[in-house]
């Protein structure tokens, strides 16, 4: 058995491969070709596909082959930008859920198609995430094959793609609880459950659109959201994980141990990429909120509050344990700083987190011409302010520059805003 080398693989990058099952010969004898399956490397051992579960995504550590059987790795001869390995993984985490469409996928083996539905299969599903950045790499990437991308021109092949694997280490991971698969599991009930009242909802976006124009159905759906598991599978994963969270469990592997300076630094060149998608993903919904006032909204907003503050967790955890084992140069500590209110630091990081308190902002100070204003009323004077430690959105904005009426109103509302020091300085 072999398995996919971690280490090799960049974002972007597209799998292919096959199996000795039937379905798959018959895709190989079909395309004349040696693979029959493609997948898309969107983060550290996560890899998104099409397969008859729907659009989902993948442990790369799960995924084994037959020793005989080929994979390939291809990614793009011109390399792409960060910008674009970015957009391409958000265009297929976006049809997560997706259906699977076998006769569109015939279709393509026998010989092309017409009329293609918003379904997927796994070439169309690469492709398509591509094409969406305007690198077209086949023909029709509405209809395609692994073997057509296999052949595109555009594309080179990553040699030494796997490594061999013990049937002691394929045993391990058959004995731990698959998180992956628990996520695919809820998130199919979820769909599954929102395509009785509409079957044309493929993925969370069409049901979001849905909600916009049936919001009577919102607490269907917010049975389906709670009962499935999908607000708690993160609870799941911090107790399968708890290394990731705590210094003192990391901190018990060595720095010669594999692959956990490997993890370390993903973890952080993730983050250099800009906002993680919890931080987008929860600015989002926060916007949805306010202009439809779903419950339905508000539980997506609470889940990816947690899961930003989740992600935040690791980025620290690893952080310190490269500096000490003396990987990454320590850095100054950051406890005294913070954007300060009304900068376009702020306004640009506000605008993730809470895009209509940043657009109510804006209007604030564009109507009273002045940035020394109240962030909430526009009222004068104003001072700077901060929740308490205890209280901070890990990966959220903490401060508002706020008159004394509004801060009380903060207050009431349990968010304890202390003064900044440079403002208390200010007040005497």
């Amino acid at each position: 058995m072999k398995r996919l080398n971690n280490e090799l693989l960049k974002i972007g990058d597209i799998i292919l491969s096959t199996t000795p099952a039937r379905i798959s010969k018959a895709v190989r004898v079909g395309t004349m070709s040696d693979i029959s399956h493609a997948m898309m490397y969107v983060e550290d051992r996560s890899v998104i596909d099409a397969t008859g579960e729907g659009v989902q995504s993948r442990n790369t550590q799960r995924i084994l082959f037959e020793d005989h059987c080929p994979v390939y790795v291809l990614r793009p001869r011109d390399e792409l930008s960060e910008r674009q390995a970015r957009d391409i993984c958000d265009f297929v985490r976006a049809q997560v859920g997706s259906q699977y469409s076998t006769k569109e996928a015939m279709q393509t083996v026998l010989g092309g198609g017409r009329g293609w539905t918003r379904k997927q299969f796994c070439s169309r599903l690469v492709a398509q995430a591509y094409a969406s950045v305007g690198i077209v790499l086949v023909g029709d990437p509405n209809f395609c094959s692994p073997a057509n991308l296999k052949e595109s021109a555009l594309l080179i092949e990553v040699k030494a793609v796997t490594i061999p694997i013990t049937a002691e280490e394929a045993a391990q991971w058959e004995g731990r609880a698959d998180l992956p698969q628990m996520m695919r599991d809820a998130i199919n009930t979820v769909l599954d459950g929102a395509r009785t009242k509409n079957k044309d909802i493929q993925n969370f976006d069409d049901l979001d659109r849905h909600l916009i124009k049936h919001p009577e159905d919102y607490e269907y759906v917010c049975g389906l959201l709670e009962e499935s598991g999908y607000l708690t599978l993160w609870q799941v994963e911090m107790e399968k994980n708890l290394w990731q969270y705590d210094l003192k469990r990391l901190g018990a592997f060595s720095s010669s141990e594999v692959g956990i300076d490997q993890y370390c630094w993903s973890v952080l060149s993730n983050e250099e990429a800009g906002p993680n998608r919890y931080i987008v993903n929860r600015g989002g919904y926060a916007l949805l909120s306010k202009q439809f006032g779903l419950r339905s909204f508000r539980l997506m907003i609470d889940l990816y509050d947690i899961l930003a503050t989740l992600q935040q967790k690791r980025v620290v955890v690893a952080t310190k344990w490269l500096e000490a084992n003396r990987l990454l140069e320590t850095s100054e500590s950051t406890a005294a700083s913070y954007l300060v209110p009304h900068t376009p630091e702020w306004f640009t990081a506000l605008a993730v987190w809470n895009p209509p308190q940043a657009a109510m902002t804006k209007t604030v100070i564009e109507a009273t011409g002045r940035v020394d204003v109240c962030s909430v009323c526009g009222d004068d004077p104003a001072r700077d302010y901060r929740l308490e430690a205890e209280y901070r959105p890990p990966a959220g904005v903490d401060t508002f520059r706020l008159c004394d009426h509004c801060v009380e109103i903060r207050r009431e509302m349990g968010d304890p805003f202390v003064p900044l020091p440079d403002a208390e300085a200010d007040a005497t």
